[in-house]
């Protein structure tokens, strides 16, 4: 069923949100502002709200530009829902749903901005990506699905990686169904699987220059690792620069130790949990803590380390770091961050709907929102990334 919409403001996960007698439509591919045709996925009459794919703009935004890379633009596979959208517009984009996600689930307002990352205005908002996958086709070459359905279709281009991780994912081949990723290294290392163990078996050099200082890591091709090539040192920055300027840190979901490596080597009393790997520490993160005098690395679920063994110690001069998955850390994780009773909270976030109900549930807790700043770490899709600053009250 194919409808007229006039299209209003964006929503989180790529869509705007329309309405059409009544009923609310998110539709993908439009811009604020525009009137479009678009397809409606399932016309469902009693549905509260429908989904829509655009397929002819009537009225154009200004901010609509060609997309970059056509094999993901409207009827195409996914990985690019916001190529159609001029760079500066996609910021606005994002922060709108930063906006609206904060006033709704935390009750703040969100007055911070959504910062370009360096270099990406200069490219375009391409060449970022320093790790792709893609599942083998039956040819055994890289494919996506196209949103929505179940076909998958054969890609002859990844404009959004940096151009070693695109060739070597267009060059790949597997057995059909087989899960191809590859990671490109800071140093220049690249790695090529095809399935989860010689993922495990890889490992790849990571140098990070931030204002902070210069960090060398080491992780598996399997380990997860921030995807856009300005965004470890980003992060570290952001992060390390909102922390207390001494005392302990408490680095949560630490992965293999990007944000705790730099307070380490500061010779800060630092303890980085992540969930442990086959009953023990993460090799990526107890080798990158090795040897850091004070530091500590511990295998472990976050909240059950919490519940169990950081209550027994004085993090009353602590800074508690945490980057939890897109999920977002949740309702009891975050009632045992609260108990501890640290004075600062730096809370680094992919999704921001699950960051503003966290920040609802620290201000339920007596932590006040003292700011939070946007980074712009996943061009041509509606991700962003958001570091937030909580102080206890």
């Amino acid at each position: 069923m194919r409808i007229r919409l006039e299209v209003g403001a964006p929503a989180h996960g790529g869509h705007c949100i329309a309405r059409h007698e009544g009923r609310a439509v998110f539709v993908r591919h439009a811009l604020p502002g525009e009137v479009v045709e678009a397809e409606v996925v399932d016309p469902a009459p009693d549905a509260r709200f429908w989904s829509a794919d655009t397929v002819a703009v009537l009225e154009a935004s200004p901010d609509r530009v060609e997309h970059p890379w056509p094999e993901a633009a409207a009827g195409g596979v996914g990985g690019a829902e916001l190529g159609h959208v001029a760079l500066p517009a996609q910021r606005a984009w994002k922060l709108a749903v930063l906006k609206e996600a904060f006033e709704r689930f935390a009750h703040v307002d969100f007055t911070g901005e959504v910062h370009a990352a360096a270099g990406d205005d200069e490219r375009g908002g391409l060449g970022y990506r320093t790790r792709v996958s893609a599942v083998a086709g039956a040819d055994g070459h890289a494919s996506m699905a196209v949103a929505g359905t179940g076909e998958r279709r054969r890609v002859t281009r990844m404009p959004l990686a940096v151009p070693e991780a695109e060739s070597a994912l267009l060059d790949a081949s597997a057995a059909p169904g087989s899960r191809i990723d590859v990671a490109v290294s800071s140093t220049g290392e690249t790695a090529v699987t095809t399935t989860g163990r010689d993922a495990r078996r890889r490992w790849l050099h990571e140098r990070v220059e931030s204002e902070s200082g210069s960090f060398a890591y080491r992780v598996r091709a399997a380990d997860f690792w921030q995807v856009h090539r300005e965004a470890p040192a980003t992060l570290v920055d952001a992060t390390v620069a909102r922390a207390l300027a001494d005392g302990p840190v408490l680095d949560l979901y630490s992965g293999a130790g990007l944000l705790a490596v730099p307070f380490a080597a500061a010779d800060r009393d630092v303890v980085a949990v992540e969930a442990p790997l086959q009953g023990k520490v993460p090799p990526a993160l107890a080798g990158n803590l090795a040897r850091r005098a004070g530091s500590t690395a511990v295998g472990e679920d976050v909240r059950r380390y919490l519940e169990r063994a950081a209550q027994g110690r004085d993090w009353s001069d602590a800074t508690v770091v945490l980057d939890p998955p897109r999920s977002g850390a949740k309702a009891r994780t975050i009632e045992a961050i609260a108990r501890l009773g640290a004075p600062r909270i730096v809370y680094v976030a992919c999704d921001p709907v699950a960051l503003a109900r966290d920040a609802g549930l620290l201000r339920e807790r007596g932590y006040a929102l003292d700011e939070a700043q946007a980074f712009d770490l996943f061009p041509m899709t509606h991700h962003v990334e958001t570091v937030a600053t909580f102080s206890a009250a």
